[in-house]
């Protein structure tokens, strides 16, 4: 019999939304209106220890500590640039320095021009050696002693200069009210080029986020309508690509990527010409904004027939095109030409309507092999995957979640099989992933990014790259998304306990972090404590229906009868999965206990000043069940 894997089915059941490729499970509650306030902004901790996160790739750490400001408070460090990636270096440094009321930096272009009581150069350069060895992205830090120390920060391209400048940053602390930095020489390049995070940017504070990725060199910032629609830009959207326009021209090191939806409200019509200069528009509309990279979703909404896959809901597309398949090679291939004759340089993704084994309406495909209906599940897939591999344009990057939608054991065998399906093309990974690191429920509070990848995977996935879906940027989810972007930085050699108290400790001080852990705990264990005791009861009505079911087919045919017998396990792993439940006043006192334990808690956040973080955590609190209408 077919292998059923217990907790994939068990998410089918238990999650009160489906993750999908493109859903929006990061924000699955209404946005809290406080978090809107100006008065409420995101906290920036000071360094407790001058160290660089994610650890780079070769790092010598010195004991030697040097002022950045005399006893007057004037600095004694001046930066040298040569370029305009320099410049916007320079900018970015002063820019983070003064998150912390350090104060600023000198920046001039001439070396005619250093005050003669500097004591320390920090010199941006652009360096073509380690372009070649290690990609754009590089970067290397070299002190070297004198009279005047000159700090040589290199970086291959330009976010590479503005990487120096962040990890510079990062080496500033506050020893005795001194405002210091530490020698350190490094050399650091991802092991992953595309960090790829959706996000939810709270209106208006867009460009605090920004400040924050790039401090922790995260790549790629994402965008979308609300709901994703592929024919305009809503007024929050709109009004985010405003921001991140005018810090990208101030600084830069942050890609946009803009997410669209072609069946998410009136679905395209492909052979309309209006609908594609409508989606050219809005695509052109986001590049003039500073978006460089666009990704056309087909997942999840479009029309769908047993046996014949996903179908064109225009009768004029179904007229034009033998599929959906080749229909949306048209339009990928169209919109990679227009962007190509009008020197846009976007760079495109798309993921399919077919994107994983565990599909939105087949469900885990491996039940139909050996069956009647395996034809009807593989068929459409293999045939529209084909089409795409053959036909849609090499430069777009084709997204798939792994075999499953939350994949978290992905083998070299699965991206090879993969592959084949592309007709040898490599798909590039959109991670789920990070729904599914917690029991009973998909947040991602104070969670560490853990998965079982292939070795070296960043050289192996399709675009040395992952995007990584959630609220790269919420405030409960920051901890995963900075552990999720160490491990697309340290590959191999990332260790997710250890990364996890060093994002931590930069999110919210060594001193916060027993009270966010006791937190989770408490939080954890009051969802445990209401899910398991649904589960329970759950699996009972669940065995109503299949009992029904049994009893209509008898034993034949004896397909519904193998099906009856995957039913009838999937009812006991549900059911003896969980502990008995114990009486229902004792259920009662003990989640209205954790309840108070976690409010208490909050309180301690909020007196910490992580009053953003408080909000969120209130909005995504487990309800207690209606203790008076049971």
């Amino acid at each position: 019999m077919t292998r059923i894997r217990a907790s994939i089915l068990l998410f089918y059941f238990m999650i009160p939304f489906y993750i999908c490729g493109q859903n929006d499970p990061a924000r699955p509650v209404p946005l809290d209106e406080r978090l809107n306030s100006d008065s409420v902004k995101f906290v920036w901790i000071e360094n407790g220890t001058a160290d660089i996160y994610p650890v780079p790739v070769d790092i010598k750490y010195s004991d030697r500590y040097h002022d950045l400001f005399d006893d007057n408070g004037n600095p004694v460090a001046v930066i040298l640039f040569s370029n305009k990636g320099g410049e916007r270096a320079a900018r970015m440094l002063n820019r983070l320095l003064q998150k912390f009321n350090y104060g600023t930096l000198p920046a001039v272009n001439n070396k005619n021009s250093i005050p003669l009581n500097t004591k320390i150069i920090f010199s941006f350069l652009n360096d073509n050696r380690l372009l070649k060895k290690y990609g754009e992205q590089s970067y290397s830090i070299k002190w070297n002693s004198g009279k005047v120390i000159e700090v040589v920060l290199s970086g291959a391209d330009l976010k590479g200069v503005l990487y120096c400048a962040a990890s510079l940053s990062q080496l500033v602390v506050r020893n005795y009210g001194r405002v210091m930095i530490r020698e350190a020489d490094l050399t650091d390049y991802p092991s992953f080029k595309r960090r790829m995070f959706n996000s939810k940017p709270v209106p208006n504070h867009i460009q605090y986020d920004l400040d924050w990725m790039i401090r922790h060199k995260i790549e790629t910032i994402s965008f979308h309508n609300t709901d994703y629609s592929w024919d305009k830009l809503d007024y929050e959207l709109a009004g985010n690509l405003e921001q991140f326009s005018d810090w990208s021209k101030q600084y830069g090191g942050v890609e946009g990527l803009l997410l669209l939806n072609l069946y998410k409200g009136d679905p395209i019509e492909i052979s309309n010409k209006d609908h594609l200069l409508k989606i050219k528009n809005v695509i052109g509309s986001a590049r003039s904004k500073s978006v460089s990279r666009v990704m056309i979703l087909a997942d999840d909404t479009p029309p769908f027939k047993f046996g014949e896959g996903y179908v064109l809901p225009s009768s004029k597309d179904r007229e034009k095109f033998s599929s959906m398949a080749e229909a949306h090679v048209y339009l990928m291939n169209e919109l990679v030409g227009w962007s190509k004759k009008n020197n846009l340089n976007i760079e495109f993704y798309y993921c399919p309507s077919f994107y994983t084994y565990e599909e939105m309406h087949y469900g885990d495909m491996e039940l139909y092999t050996d069956t009647p209906w395996e034809d009807a599940a593989y068929k459409p897939l293999k045939r529209d995957l084909k089409i795409i591999g053959d036909k849609m344009n090499k430069n777009v990057h084709i997204m798939w979640t792994g075999p499953y939608v939350c994949t978290r054991t992905l083998t070299d065998q699965d991206l090879k099989d993969w592959t084949s399906n592309l007709s040898g093309r490599v798909p590039f990974l959109f991670d789920n992933s990070i729904f599914a690191q917690l029991d009973y429920t998909a947040r991602t509070m104070f969670t560490p990014y853990q998965n079982d990848f292939p070795s070296d995977f960043g050289n192996k996935t399709g675009g040395n790259g992952i995007f990584i879906n959630g609220d790269g940027v919420g405030e409960s989810s920051r901890a995963a998304t900075l552990t999720a972007n160490a491990y697309m930085w340290e590959g191999d050699s990332y260790n997710p306990s250890v990364s996890l108290i060093n994002a931590m400790t930069k999110l919210y001080g060594a001193d916060a972090l027993n009270t966010m852990f006791r937190y989770k705990e408490t939080e954890l264990e009051l969802v445990k404590e209401i899910k398991q005791r649904e589960i329970w009861y759950a699996a009972d009505e669940l065995w109503k229906s299949i009992r029904d079911t049994r009893f209509i087919t008898e034993k034949n045919p004896f397909h519904y009868h193998l099906n009856y017998g995957r039913f009838k396990a999937l009812r006991m792993q549900l059911k003896y999965s969980v502990p008995e439940p114990e009486d229902y006043e004792s259920f009662k006192r003990k989640c209205i206990e954790l309840d108070k334990k976690r409010r208490l808690l909050i309180d301690e956040i909020e007196k910490l000043s992580f009053n953003r973080l408080s909000y969120t955590l209130q909005m995504e609190m487990v309800k207690l069940p209606d203790f008076d209408n049971q």
